[in-house]
């Protein structure tokens, strides 16, 4: 009983990763994405799933699996389109930008 729900927890957390996955990969864009972070988020994968292995605990195992791969996958994709930008961050920084200009005319 308690393998299925851990067995659930994996599977929305690779559902979690997808929207990052499927953006970078479709739109080359790259913005607001921290490589380090995710660097970060690979090496914390690499730890745990090492003493997942180590305690054979085929749930943590299978988790840490597919952090590893998801990490792996998004770091590709970030280093790829490094400085790539979609039409909607575009579009959103330059508002932010407006925004700060039309703000600091009036402070």
């Amino acid at each position: 009983m308690f393998e299925f729900l851990g067995l659930i927890g994996i599977a929305v957390s690779v559902l979690a990763y997808l929207p990052q996955v499927v953006h970078l990969a479709r739109e080359h864009c790259s913005a607001g994405v921290s490589g380090r972070a995710w660097a970060m988020w690979l090496a914390s994968s690499v730890l745990v799933g090492a003493l997942a292995l180590h305690r054979h605990d085929a749930v943590f195992v299978l988790l840490q699996l597919s952090t590893l791969t998801s990490a792996s996958v998004i770091l590709f994709l970030v280093h790829r389109y490094r400085g790539m930008i979609c039409a909607a961050h575009a579009s959103a920084y330059r508002r932010a930008a407006e925004d700060d200009v039309t703000a600091s005319r009036y402070s």
